[in-house]
C-alpha cells in the first residue's frame, strides 16, 4: 500500500522548497493512514529524553511511574540548569529503529520499513532536490508540559544528515501551547514558524538553525510526531 496523499503535486512541492529549503506539506498521508498513525503513536509507553552534565539521558516509562515528587523536582531543576548554560533539550521519545530490533511487527515498525524503501525515498529527492539521500532515521517523539528544544542546526560531525522531518500526528493544538517548530536567523530573531498541522510533513535541509519553542504547565495535550532524518550513507 502507498501510505502517501495520491493528490501530492510533487513538482510544485519542489518549487515550494525552493530557496529557503523548507517546506511543511499538508495532507501528506492517506487520512487513514494518519489516523492510523496517530494511535499507534499515542499507544506508545515514553522516555523521557535530555541532557544533564555527562550528556544525553534517557528514563525509560517504568522509571519515570518510580520517581517521587521530590525526585521529579529534582529531575526538572537539573535540565533547566543545563539549559541555562548550553544546549539542552526536554521531550518524550520511542526510537523506531529499536522497534524493528526487537522483531516487532506492529504499524510503526511496518512504517519505517516504508519509510527506508526506495519508493518513499525517491519522493524525497523529487520534492527536496537533494538526490544523495538513500538511508532514513525515524523516532517517535512527544511534547507534553514542560517539554522544548533548544536551537540547534541538526549538523553531526559523525553522521551525513541531509534532511530533517517532523510528521505531525497531534488532533488537535494551539499556538499558545507552544510546541511550535521556529526557524531562526543569525541575528537570533526567527525568520519562519511551522504550525503541528494533523497529518503534514516539515521537512528542511541540514544545516538550518531551529528550535521547539517551550510547552507551558497550562497546555492540554501532547504535542505527538514522528521525527528523524534523511541520511547519505
Amino acid at each position: 500500500m502507498d501510505y502517501l496523499n495520491p493528490a501530492l503535486d510533487l513538482d510544485r512541492l519542489h518549487a515550494e522548497f525552493g530557496a529557503e529549503r523548507r517546506l511543511l506539506i499538508r495532507d501528506f498521508f492517506r487520512p487513514e493512514v494518519a489516523e492510523a498513525l496517530a494511535r499507534a503513536v499515542e499507544a506508545i509507553d515514553w522516555s523521557l529524553c535530555y541532557r544533564d552534565a555527562k550528556g544525553d539521558r534517557r528514563l525509560t516509562g517504568e522509571q519515570l511511574r518510580s520517581l517521587d515528587d521530590s525526585q521529579r523536582a529534582y529531575l526538572v531543576d537539573g535540565i533547566v540548569e543545563v539549559a541555562r548554560r548550553q544546549f539542552q533539550f526536554s521531550f518524550y521519545t520511542e526510537s523506531l529503529g529499536d522497534a524493528l530490533k526487537r522483531g516487532d511487527e506492529g504499524l510503526l515498525a511496518r512504517f519505517i520499513r516504508y519509510m527506508a524503501d526506495e519508493a518513499f525515498l525517491s519522493i524525497m529527492r523529487r520534492i527536496t532536490g537533494i538526490p544523495e539521500v538513500n538511508r532514513v532515521y525515524a523516532q517517535a517523539t512527544m511534547y507534553a508540559p514542560g517539554s522544548f528544544l533548544l536551537a540547534h542546526d541538526d549538523h553531526v560531525d559523525a553522521e551525513n544528515r541531509r534532511l530533517a522531518y517532523v510528521i505531525n500526528l497531534t488532533r488537535q493544538w494551539r499556538p499558545d501551547w507552544g510546541g511550535l517548530l521556529h526557524f531562526g536567523r543569525p541575528d537570533g530573531s526567527v525568520s519562519d514558524t511551522f504550525f503541528p498541522h494533523f497529518n503534514s510533513m516539515s521537512v528542511f535541509a541540514v544545516p538550518q538553525t531551529h528550535f521547539v519553542s517551550y510547552v507551558p504547565p497550562f497546555a492540554q495535550g501532547q504535542r505527538n510526531a514522528i521525527t528523524g532524518w534523511l541520511i547519505a550513507a
